[in-house]
């Protein structure tokens, strides 16, 4: 069994189109993967998708469909939701120290509670757990951090920039 965590910024595309879309549709729907997602996304996703059809000008018809596909994921077990914890609220509260402070970048409390919580996962699980996103941020500064690092493979769906490949 392969182990894969979310964050809404890649999970968003399975239920979006677009380029994108096919390549996590397949991670998600093969059965050999475990998916999870953090209760947070279950939140965060109505905002993703509402910012899509705003962009694209999506009638709400649109967003229902897709909000109801990412629900349905849920509920017929493709993916798992993980509930949020105590350690996770602290080590996310580190990292935006860490991001925010130290690195002088803008990371999303958001983003740093859902890693926080697919870190919790792996060291749970005690296996590698395969963390995909879509932004940038987050990922060139999990990059950096090596407790992130040492139980995760972070992958960027994106095309990767500044010469810093897509996966670590």
């Amino acid at each position: 069994m392969a182990y894969r965590f979310f964050d809404t910024s890649a999970l968003k595309h399975r239920y979006t189109g677009g380029t994108d879309s096919a390549k996590i549709s397949r991670v998600v729907s093969n059965g050999k993967n475990r998916c999870y997602i953090a209760d947070l996304t279950i939140l965060e996703m109505p905002s993703a998708l509402g910012g899509h059809c705003r962009a694209q000008n999506r009638s709400t018809r649109e967003y229902d469909l897709m909000d109801h596909r990412f629900l349905s994921d849920i509920a017929d077990g493709r993916l798992v939701v993980r509930p949020t914890n105590q350690i996770s609220i602290v080590r996310a509260r580190n990292l935006l120290r860490f991001a925010g402070i130290v690195k002088r970048r803008n990371l999303g409390s958001a983003d740093a509670l859902i890693a926080s919580c697919c870190l919790d996962l792996a060291h749970e699980l005690r296996k590698r757990v395969l963390f995909y996103t879509a932004d940038w941020t987050l990922y060139s500064t999990l990059r950096e951090v090596d407790a992130f690092r040492s139980a995760m493979t972070l992958q960027y769906i994106l095309p990767p920039r500044a010469g810093i490949p897509a996966r670590t």
